[in-house]
């Protein structure tokens, strides 16, 4: 239990690299940062094919990343490119607007990040026969609220985006379905269904 915790931390350690995202957008803009985005985008996009398509870079690849990559993301698409793609696709639903951009990506990089420890460590109480745990749910709920509220949301939006963000972690990856995708997407779409501010 202990080597499975360490290795989630190390994986969502990894996961903050989502930050860069946000980082870049303060940095550069809104809609600059969407041009490099998508710049980057087609880079993992390229790279992540050829790993899938050429042994040797896919080899090379998963040596490197030993440990951080899980095994269902050998034969898919990896976290990279769905925290990619769902930070462009949060930055694009939120038109730019920063306090929702950034309670997104949150959502992904600190909310999904203390769902899967809590989960890990704490984790009791089973959801629907899966390996997600109600603590790990509470507990991602609880950042990505505060994530929200930090950022500017006002409390009824903030806690309709951490909700948003904890259903599409607590949805089962599929080779279609990834939740570095979906968590900052369906919180970009709530906060601009019912307002961020």
């Amino acid at each position: 239990m202990k080597g499975e915790l360490l290795r989630e931390f190390g994986r969502k350690a990894f996961h903050q690299l989502s930050l860069v995202y946000l980082g870049a957008f303060y940095y550069f803009g809104w809609p600059r940062v969407g041009f490099l985005l998508a710049a980057w985008f087609v880079v993992v996009l390229v790279v992540e094919t050829a790993r899938l398509k050429i042994p040797v870079i896919e080899r090379a690849l998963v040596g490197f990343f030993d440990g951080l990559i899980r095994e269902t993301e050998r034969r898919h698409f990896s976290g990279i490119f769905h925290t990619t793609a769902g930070s462009l696709a949060a930055m694009l639903i939120a038109g730019g607007d920063p306090v929702i951009v950034a309670a997104a990506i949150l959502q992904l990089a600190l909310a999904d990040s203390a769902s899967a420890l809590v989960g890990k460590a704490f984790g009791r109480t089973k959801l629907f026969g899966g390996a997600k745990s109600l603590e790990g749910s509470l507990g991602g709920l609880a950042v990505g609220f505060a994530a929200a509220l930090a950022c500017g949301v006002r409390p009824g939006a903030a806690f309709a985006a951490a909700l948003a963000g904890s259903l599409a972690e607590l949805l089962p990856t599929t080779p279609w379905f990834n939740d570095n995708l979906w968590i900052p997407v369906a919180s970009a779409v709530t906060l601009r269904l019912v307002g961020a501010r």
